[in-house]
């Protein structure tokens, strides 16, 4: 991950400083331009103090949201006649899923414990990118932004059956991962998750006549609970008109 943050980083100063070479004193299309587009999330939630891979207990992992994506809109608008440089603002709809279970069986019988959590929240980029053109059809667009997300709802479910000599026990619970909380056989207590959070980003598109690919890396500024944020690559497949 750290070498695909830095290849982005080196892209975006590389495309951007490349143009000074080239006169800037062009026309440029201030109408902008908008799109409609479907990303790929894989998210991971960074616990400061805390390694998931290091326990090697179950299959899975919480922390890792595989199973997500987003729908948005976005629209480019041009700041100057002379220079190609867009202020990109939108709306997503982003939904994060991630699971975690361990099974085992044994000759007195069994147990299996599956726990699923998913998160749907609505994504607010802005962002500056730097559309150079490379002839009428292609054009690479690096950009960095930030992200204000709200959080609209969130559950964790976990359920758990086990079978021992002859007697069968099955137990299934559903958390509002927004709401305060207890558990009170094991005198467990916590806070609910924040609703908003913000971030930052870096990415760079590929627009080829009105078909855009897009890829780019970001993290929170602020915990989403403590000591907790979310890291999000995205892979993106848009439609630009």
């Amino acid at each position: 991950m750290r070498k695909f943050k830095c290849l982005l980083l080196l892209a975006f100063i590389g495309l951007t400083t490349s143009v000074f070479g080239q006169s800037i004193w062009t026309t440029v299309n201030t109408d902008g331009y908008n799109r409609i587009y479907v990303s790929y999330l894989p998210s991971k939630l960074k616990v400061d103090g805390f390694d998931a891979e290091d326990l090697g207990l179950g299959d899975g992992d919480l922390t890792k949201m595989k199973g997500s994506f987003e729908i948005g809109y976005l629209k480019g608008i041009g700041l100057t006649s002379q220079i190609p440089l867009y202020l990109e603002v939108g709306g997503a709809l982003q939904f994060r899923s991630s699971k975690w279970s361990e099974n085992d069986s044994y000759s007195e019988g069994f147990f299996s414990n599956e726990i699923k959590a998913n998160m749907l929240s609505l994504n607010i980029p802005v962002s500056l990118a730097y559309r150079i053109s490379i002839n009428d059809d292609f054009a690479i667009s690096p950009n960095f932004g930030f992200d204000f997300r709200i959080n609209l709802t969130g559950k964790l479910k976990s359920a758990y059956s086990e079978s021992y000599n002859g007697e069968f026990y099955e137990e299934e619970a559903e958390v509002d991962l927004f709401k305060d909380g207890s558990y009170e056989d094991y005198e467990i207590e916590w806070e609910g998750w924040k609703r908003f959070q913000a971030g930052w980003h870096i990415g760079v598109g590929f627009d080829y006549r009105a078909l855009h690919v897009g890829v780019k890396y970001g993290t929170d500024f602020n915990e989403i609970t403590e000591k907790t944020k979310i890291a999000t690559t995205s892979v993106t497949l848009g439609f630009n008109f």
